[in-house]
């Protein structure tokens, strides 16, 4: 007989069991603290964006793990079109498209670091 788990903990084990599987954690860049430090901040960072899109998107989405998420979503072909004040990112259709479509994202978002050019998405 095993020790009982309490939920909240088995919940965080498995939130970091996703973020391992999902953003390659345990293969990290080199044994340089430096590179690993960056390469866990990216990890991390990579798991609260991909959160907070899960819970943009409509539909049960909010309980879809990282790796469900970039394989509907992320992980899709598309086009970038750089103009003079905006740059879009063409994203190819396919089955959850719609999806996308319906999300609660922004239509446009202002990128103070490309000196106020907008970043938009086109779910074609």
């Amino acid at each position: 007989m095993g020790w009982p788990v309490d939920p909240e903990v088995n919940k965080i084990l498995t939130t970091v069991a996703e973020i391992i599987r999902a953003f390659c954690l345990d293969a990290l860049s080199s044994a340089v603290n430096l590179n690993v430090d960056l390469d866990v901040v990216l990890c991390v960072l990579a798991q609260a964006v991909t959160a907070a899109f899960r819970l943009r998107l409509p539909g049960n989405y909010d309980t879809a793990t990282p790796d469900t998420l970039q394989r509907r979503f992320l992980d899709t072909p598309g086009e970038i079109i750089n103009t003079d004040d905006t740059i879009i990112v063409k994203i190819d259709r396919r089955a959850y498209s719609p999806v996308l479509r319906s999300a609660d994202l922004p239509a446009a978002t202002t990128v103070p670091w490309w000196a106020g050019r907008r970043l938009r998405f086109d779910f074609t």
